[in-house]
């Protein structure tokens, strides 16, 4: 099982460096948020449509640790990535990100219920 969750986790961060929002879209809980490292909660659909609309670009996500562990509801993933990306209009930028996943099943597949993003 812990590896079917570390694939969830590596998919998760192929199609966000892609900006593939079919996929995302696929591994997203219904109610999932993002916690930018801004502290800025983000509804799965505002995220999704900035990155459609490109005022969210994400180029790479080159993966350096990560951990997998079992929670009492799923699991826990904590990744620490070098991400490549363009906020806003900000330029290209590669960040140490540190992106900790709440993966849940509810019915059906897991599904990525939170992520919180900060700087390590």
């Amino acid at each position: 099982m812990e590896t079917m969750i570390l694939q969830l986790y590596r998919d998760y961060n192929a199609a966000m460096a892609v900006d593939d929002v079919r996929v995302l879209d696929k591994l997203l809980a219904t109610d999932f948020t993002l916690t930018h490292m801004t502290g800025y909660v983000q509804p799965r659909q505002e995220w999704l449509a900035e990155m459609s609309a490109g005022t969210m670009r994400y180029f790479t996500s080159v993966e350096e640790r990560v951990t997998v562990t079992k929670t009492a509801t799923g699991w826990q993933v904590v990744g620490d990535n070098q991400v490549a990306a363009s906020i806003h209009g900000s330029g290209r930028h590669t960040w140490p990100l540190r992106t900790v996943l709440t993966i849940e099943r509810q019915t059906g597949p897991w599904k990525i219920q939170r992520a919180v993003v900060t700087m390590y």
